[in-house]
């Protein structure tokens, strides 16, 4: 059984893969979406346990991009443009490490190519830790921390549909993503033509000094939008305006 739900209908334009972030789903990449319908076949995943996708408790993030390999493969689809956002875009990351010969480009929204910082894998435990007695005000926590003060104006009813969303996620499903996105290797490599970044300025979640420092290693210039984590719904156009390999 597939660990993720895929959203696929064949057709003759080249394909690029959207997948989401965590506590997200397939919908918040539809103002991206349809920006990008006219020229490209879009294919959608869900992360497990997130939107229509069954939970599981365990998994790593090679264990997804090994998944998206093969559904690739069974489906006829040579080679696809990936696009992640966050924890989508860990999971393209290792793809585009592991199956090179599958991709054409990779955009990574708000997301990087290295492992966890350590700073960061304690917060992650600590998540892991306390979630079971406080789940909801973590998941409250988890989300208002993705915006900027004037986007937590603009933005509510698209903020309190992604908390209402993520609080019918089953435990379970958010310790095991977790876990996994703590785990993560650093996919670093011989890969800089094919990859880009887009990412916000005033993200909380991805600071703005990790990802320049993590440019500067690979030698690439990035795509800087003023924006706290959450570009695909609120800043599509500009983000879609930034992505090259999507022209």
């Amino acid at each position: 059984m597939n660990k993720m739900t895929y959203y696929f209908k064949k057709c003759d334009k080249p394909v690029t893969l959207l997948l989401h972030g965590f506590l997200g789903n397939k919908s918040q990449w539809t103002a991206m979406a349809k920006l990008l319908d006219s020229k490209f076949n879009i294919l959608y995943v869900e992360l497990p346990g997130h939107g229509q996708s069954h939970t599981i408790d365990h998994y790593t993030i090679a264990d997804l991009a090994s998944e998206i390999s093969q559904f690739l493969t069974s489906n006829s689809i040579d080679k696809i443009h990936f696009v992640g956002h966050s924890m989508g875009g860990y999971v393209g990351a290792a793809f585009a490490k592991a199956y090179p010969q599958q991709l054409y480009s990779l955009t990574l929204v708000n997301s990087i190519m290295g492992p966890d910082s350590t700073a960061r894998k304690v917060m992650r435990d600590r998540a892991i830790q306390l979630i079971d007695r406080f789940q909801d005000a973590y998941i409250s926590m988890a989300i208002n921390n993705l915006f900027t003060p004037e986007e937590h104006i603009i933005h509510k009813t698209i903020i309190d549909d992604m908390k209402n969303a993520a609080k019918n996620m089953t435990l379970e499903t958010i310790m095991a993503a977790l876990r996994a996105m703590r785990d993560r290797p650093s996919q670093i490599g011989q890969m800089n033509e094919t990859v880009q970044y887009i990412y916000g300025s005033r993200d909380q979640i991805i600071e703005k000094s990790i990802i320049e420092a993590e440019l500067s290693l690979m030698n690439l210039n990035g795509e800087s939008i003023d924006a706290g984590h959450m570009l695909l719904l609120t800043h599509p156009e500009e983000a879609i305006s930034k992505t090259h390999f999507i022209d």
